[in-house]
């Protein structure tokens, strides 16, 4: 049986390992995004698609600027001939009607991105790497210091601390 610390240390231990599960997961989720992106901007087959509809999504914060993304909506043929919508961001002022040329991967043409995409990953996608390896770390720390509370916390008072046990005296005589 657990006492108050001890309970308490399994508490803040489960939290920390929790909270590492979510940046490994987020981890995991992120490198497979990257890869993703990577490999159709590499490796996807080019479409000639039609700009069906372009708007701006705004995203605000509380004390800073306002950050607006232009977002298009594109209709293309597959190679195989199925007709498919996607949506996507772009940094070129397309409008209804342009031709816009797109990658798609095989498997999974409406996450088609135009070809004029920047390659590689980006400073943004770098410093939230690094966060959630920050936030991983620390979740794993949590987790071994609450841990670590909950198993010497269990811990009898007569075997922590050297000495004389409750109602036993010492003698300075021997014992045989």
């Amino acid at each position: 049986m657990f006492s108050a610390g001890g309970a308490f240390g399994v508490f803040f231990g489960s939290m920390g390992l929790l909270f590492a599960a979510f940046g490994i997961g987020m981890l995991v989720w992120t490198a497979r995004r990257t890869a993703t992106y990577d490999e159709t901007l590499r490796e996807g087959l080019v479409a000639q698609a039609r700009c069906l509809e372009t708007f701006t999504v705004h995203h605000t914060s509380s004390n800073g600027p306002v950050r607006s993304q232009r977002r298009l909506i594109l209709g293309f043929y597959t190679f195989d001939g199925r007709e498919i919508r996607a949506q996507a961001a772009s940094r070129q002022p397309y409008v209804r009607g342009d031709i816009v040329p797109v990658r798609y991967l095989a498997h999974s043409p409406q996450r088609a991105i135009p070809a004029d995409s920047p390659p590689g990953t980006g400073a943004a996608s770098c410093l939230v790497g690094g966060v959630l390896v920050i936030s991983t770390c620390m979740g794993l720390l949590f987790a071994v210091l609450g841990f670590g509370l909950a198993l010497f916390s269990d811990i009898p008072a007569d075997v922590r601390e050297p000495g004389p046990r409750p109602g036993q005296y010492e003698s300075a005589e021997p014992q045989p």
